[in-house]
């Protein structure tokens, strides 16, 4: 059962993303983020740091854990810049790990193309490795796009025989960028961010719910590194995967999941009934979003005994 503030703050939702929903346009390239000069919570540093090429935001508590880092990689596609909700996740992330969090700062833009978001994030953690996280364990978190570089990442560090990080968390994971689950057409009337107007049939515009991003350029969508929901798993490390149940990639979810078991990973996955996307980091207010976090806590601990 949704909580009565889940279903308002859905129907909310809904009425302010109308417009966009009506006209099929994207999200990350539409609405505009507020971008005000950040203050961290009293205890916390912060602090932009260049490592090599790389850029990152870098959240310390006052006295943080010195054997784990975090390492964070931010969604909205390849055209949203860090803001201050995915900084709300930053201080999450710290505050229930007492850790530093590593944000890439990675470059956006509507005219970039594949590979670029995912070479810059790459070098970007592995001059982390490198140097000052060179020993330490690393939890990677990554939601909705940036779940899928930090999975491409982890495949890449696989093949060049680096080490991959110690655990992983999996927020509203988009990595089939070729769209072919099930739950486009499921919640293609459910997802408040993404569904289709009730007047417009899913047969008629398929192809406006399955949206193909502008990213992708002349790459397959089936190549594993820009969609790991083609890749195999083996040799991953632990893994906590989350999403809502109305998402319309509710279905990528469910494949990193089977594939992560085939692979022998320790994996757990947890549907929040009736939730949208990235649903933890647009409303941590709601009930549902406070247990996801409480759920990420539990997972960041044990990984980091």
């Amino acid at each position: 059962m949704m909580s009565l503030g889940a279903k308002i703050t859905g129907a909310l939702i809904r009425i302010y993303t109308y417009k966009y929903r009506k006209n099929h346009l994207s999200l990350s390239c539409s609405v505009k983020f507020k971008n005000k000069k950040y203050t961290p919570p009293k205890g916390f540093a912060f602090e932009i740091k260049n490592i090599g090429d790389s850029k990152f935001e870098v959240l310390s508590p006052s006295k943080p854990n010195e054997r784990y880092a975090v390492v964070h990689f931010h969604g909205g596609g390849s055209t949203q810049r860090i803001n201050s909700m995915y900084r709300k996740a930053a201080e999450k992330l710290s505050k229930l790990s007492n850790a530093e969090v590593y944000s890439i700062d990675y470059k956006t833009g509507e005219e970039l193309v594949y590979p670029s978001v995912h070479d810059e994030c790459y070098t970007a953690y592995v001059n982390l490795i490198s140097t000052v996280l060179k020993n330490k364990k690393i939890i990677a978190v990554g939601d909705s796009f940036g779940a899928n570089v930090l999975l491409s990442i982890c495949l890449k560090l696989r093949k060049n025989n680096f080490l991959l990080p110690d655990a992983i968390i999996s927020v509203s994971c988009c990595i089939d960028l070729a769209a072919t689950g099930s739950s486009y057409e499921k919640n293609c009337y459910r997802d408040p961010l993404y569904s289709l107007p009730k007047n417009q049939s899913f047969k008629e515009h398929e192809k406006d719910i399955r949206r193909i991003i502008k990213y992708i350029g002349n790459t397959s969508p089936y190549d594993m590194y820009l969609s790991p929901a083609y890749a195999e798993f083996n040799g991953f490390p632990p893994m906590l995967i989350q999403c809502g149940e109305a998402e319309t990639s509710e279905s990528d979810n469910d494949i990193l999941y089977e594939k992560a078991l085939k692979g022998g990973v320790k994996v757990k996955m947890t549907k929040y009934y009736g939730m949208w996307h990235d649903f933890q980091y647009l409303t941590p207010f709601l009930k549902e979003s406070k247990q996801a976090w409480c759920e990420i806590s539990e997972f960041m601990r044990f990984n980091m005994k």
